[in-house]
């Protein structure tokens, strides 16, 4: 059963290869495998599992210095960093393994590289290529729709406004969103990493990999970094930076919110309110509430830095 669905898992991500272009599609597979590969020699062998981070740092730069290849930096940097990810994970296995906030923050590597993202060599030139790409495809795709007036949002109306936007806009734009998007793409390639180390596990007689629940979920301190990082750079560093400073904002905001809801179910399963209702109404207050909400427990999350609501860390010794 462990193979089978080890099985299925990589044809899902092969399926998802097929549907993206080169050099992108790789990754859908060479990041699982990375991290799975990277998380079993860890837990294995220790610190030595670093060197396969060292190896594909190395192969990543010799690829980006022969044009021939036809890579760039933003293509193969994600590699060395998965692998780092994949080690982190690794060597935390032992000792019943990390909590769910703590794996959560060993996807630094993966943040940092997207936060860097935006000010790569080249990058800003290769977003306004694909940007002309896109609006001639948008162009194809309006000439060959009805020429009846487009109704207010249907996707005619949206590809027409979309058109309407100017290119060094919409490149910008573009700068902004790609980094989330890269990072939380590549997070879920990380889960399934893990989710193939646990496969091969079990193939190997090894003990399960670790579970954590969502209730103990809590960032460590160090989580703050990323947060304030962000702040300083959208109040003080010049516009090259903006776009990066959002990304850590934006990841710093979903992070809290969720270590919020970690606290809010916890609480009020304390109560004794049934798990069922508290994440009904959790999803309830999302979908219509989500410009106050998702602030709201990003700031409960924030205030369990310090008022630790669920008693998750040991009290000092001598102190009730």
């Amino acid at each position: 059963m462990p193979m089978m669905r080890a099985v299925l898992l990589v044809g899902g991500l092969s399926l998802g290869a097929l549907a993206t272009p080169w050099p992108w599609a790789a990754l859908w597979i060479a990041v699982p495998v990375v991290v799975c590969s990277a998380l079993m020699l860890a837990w294995r062998y220790g610190a030595v599992a670093w060197s396969l981070a060292g190896v594909l740092a190395v192969a990543a730069a010799l690829a980006v210095l022969f044009p021939a290849s036809g890579l760039r930096l933003w293509h193969v940097l994600w590699l060395p960093l998965a692998a780092a990810t994949g080690t982190w994970m690794g060597l935390r296995e032992e000792g019943g393994g990390p909590g769910l906030g703590e794996r959560a923050w060993m996807h630094l590597p993966l943040l940092l590289g997207a936060f860097v993202m935006p000010v790569l060599p080249g990058l800003h030139d290769a977003l306004v290529r694909v940007e002309a790409k896109a609006r001639v495809q948008e162009q194809q795709l309006l000439q060959g729709m009805a020429k009846e007036p487009a109704a207010p949002g249907s996707w005619r109306h949206v590809m027409e406004e979309s058109a309407k936007v100017a290119p060094a806009e919409r490149v910008r734009m573009l700068t902004w969103f790609l980094p989330n998007v890269a990072f939380f793409g590549l997070v879920l390639l990380v889960g399934a990493g893990r989710t193939l180390a646990a496969r091969a596990a079990a193939v190997r007689g090894w003990p399960p990999l670790s579970k954590a629940l969502l209730t103990g979920f809590r960032l460590p301190d160090g989580a703050l970094v990323p947060l304030i990082l962000g702040l300083v750079l959208a109040l003080f560093a010049n516009a090259t930076w903006h776009p990066g400073a959002a990304f850590l904002l934006v990841q710093s905001v979903l992070g809290y919110s969720v270590q919020g809801t970690a606290v809010v179910i916890s609480v009020l399963a304390a109560r004794g309110v049934p798990p069922t209702f508290v994440m009904l109404a959790i999803l309830f207050l999302f979908a219509f509430t989500l410009p106050v909400f998702l602030p709201s427990l990003a700031l409960i999350g924030l205030s369990d830095v310090w008022l630790d609501h669920r008693r998750l860390e040991p009290s000092p010794r001598g102190e009730a």
